[in-house]
């Protein structure tokens, strides 16, 4: 009889579908399956079905059976509550109120536990580094999370009622962390770039009904952080640094000139553009930088009462982040100057080709099951 523990992990991506990952501890994975977003309705009881199904299957391959299971852990992006329901899950609304990971449970027997999948990709790092540390994952937005020495996720947005003033700064920080506008005016002129030109490429993107970017809480003396530093973000900062200059447009195929205005692809033709040493590009990110810097020294002011060490590794995630060595000098220069000792660098777990979320929710499940064997 196979006595090695197993775990259970799984990552719901909101564009692919469900990874379902077999593992003997959080970095030995023994098997991987796949439940395509193509094969499942976007109904609940559908989704949990079909997901069983794929996990048994994949148990079975491997000689076990799902009740031999240790524990499940399951990544996911949205909002949570207490009970592990989803309070908002915006890319998946067949999630909405249903509480996946009790099901999971109930189906099968087994601890089951569920997380943000930004805050897995935190403990994703930590199960290498095995200290505490910022993680950042820049996508679509800016996600992030404060993990502590011992593997604990530190203010999770939990039973969020709506209230930006309740978000910890360190937790989805793209979302809570406001950015003055006049801050931001000030930083753009001194990189040869008009603020209020962004904030119209950003209002004709997305559709502002009345035509100006809001920060926290509605505020309209500032913008939410992730507006700019994200994936998206960055290919609108260059839009706005560029204005009518087309002379970057010579340095690109002309396949990649027609996707300079697709913000999800874009960035990495800026990141070429700026390897080449192109000024536009270069000052994009040196700005992008910059706002980064400023953003980061909001977090530590908030965390620092909290205990936030001025001195942890910060790790970046997302291909947004594979930019860093093009906006990190200018990051780091400022936050240095600022005395904050942190440093930015490269997620270790993209570093050695894992799945961040696959990861962390294996770090997840193997939690889940020595909290319950203490318990016990």
């Amino acid at each position: 009889m196979n006595l090695d523990p197993m775990y259970v992990a799984v990552d719901v991506g909101a564009g692919l579908g469900a990874k379902i990952g077999l593992f003997t501890g959080p970095l030995t994975q023994v098997g991987e399956g796949i439940l395509p977003r193509e094969e499942f309705a976007d109904d609940f009881d559908d989704f949990v079905a079909r997901l069983l199904d794929k996990i048994k299957q994949l148990v079975r391959q491997h000689g076990r059976r799902i009740n031999e299971m240790r524990a499940i852990g399951i990544a996911s992006p949205g909002l949570f509550r207490s009970d592990g329901s989803y309070l908002l899950a915006a890319n998946l609304p067949f999630l909405n109120d249903r509480n996946l990971r009790a099901r999971l449970a109930d189906e099968t027997g087994v601890p089951t536990m569920i997380e943000n999948d930004a805050n897995a990709g935190g403990l994703a790092e930590w199960s290498i580094l095995r200290t505490d540390l910022l993680y950042w994952v820049f996508g679509g937005g800016w996600g992030g999370v404060w993990i502590d020495k011992e593997g604990n996720v530190k203010f999770p947005a939990l039973d969020w009622e709506g209230d930006d003033r309740k978000l910890h700064y360190t937790n989805e920080p793209g979302y809570a962390i406001p950015l003055d506008k006049l801050m931001l005016k000030t930083l753009f002129y001194q990189y040869g770039a008009s603020f209020d030109r962004f904030e119209q490429i950003v209002v004709e993107d997305v559709g502002l009904p009345n035509g100006k970017l809001t920060g926290p809480g509605g505020d309209p003396n500032t913008i939410r952080a992730e507006t700019i530093l994200s994936g998206p973000g960055r290919c609108r900062l260059f839009r706005a640094v560029v204005g009518d200059d087309d002379f970057h447009t010579r340095f690109l195929y002309i396949r990649e000139k027609k996707q300079m205005s697709n913000p999800s692809v874009a960035g990495k033709h800026i990141s070429k553009l700026s390897s080449m040493r192109v000024e536009p590009a270069v000052n994009t990110d040196r700005l992008f930088g910059r706002i980064l810097a400023e953003a980061t020294l909001t977090i530590f002011k908030q965390a620092r009462k909290d205990g936030l060490r001025e001195d942890l590794p910060i790790c970046l995630g997302g291909k947004p982040s594979y930019a860093l060595p093009y906006f990190g000098p200018s990051a780091q220069s400022r936050i240095g100057a600022a005395g904050i000792m942190s440093y930015l660098r490269p997620s270790v777990i993209d570093e050695r080709g894992f799945n961040a979320n696959l990861v962390g929710a294996a770090v997840l499940a193997e939690q889940t099951a020595a909290r319950q064997s203490a318990a016990s």
